[in-house]
């Protein structure tokens, strides 16, 4: 069994996401879940050694975040990044979309509709 170290907990999200590593052109990546405290990412040959300092760009909301971050551990299919700092205004969103109700759950929550006979 795994060991969580996380401080909060993590949600799905989904979306753009565009690393910039060394002042470098940024190379696209895809959100996969994030907390307040860092994020993942699916990523397409890109591999960054953990410890690498990177500038997150995310437009989410309306807003453009421009995060800097610190890759926490690095995988074949993707990198997780932790925030330098906190990002609470962030998670807020992610969990605000998340809880959001979708497809069967959103019809339960529907007004029942009048029968006129």
């Amino acid at each position: 069994m795994a060991v969580e170290r996380r401080y909060s907990k993590r949600n799905p999200m989904s979306g753009d996401v565009y690393i910039r590593y060394r002042k470098q052109r940024a190379f696209p990546a895809q959100a996969v879940n994030c907390s307040s405290q860092g994020i993942y990412l699916k990523t397409q040959s890109l591999s960054l050694l953990t410890g690498a300092l990177v500038e997150l760009e995310i437009f989410r909301d309306g807003r453009l975040w421009e995060i800097m971050g610190v890759v926490s551990h690095s995988q074949a299919d993707g990198i997780g990044v932790m925030f330098w700092k906190p990002q609470p205004d962030l998670y807020e969103s992610v969990m605000a979309v998340s809880a959001r109700p979708t497809g069967i759950t959103q019809l339960l929550q529907t007004e029942p509709v009048e029968n006129h006979l």
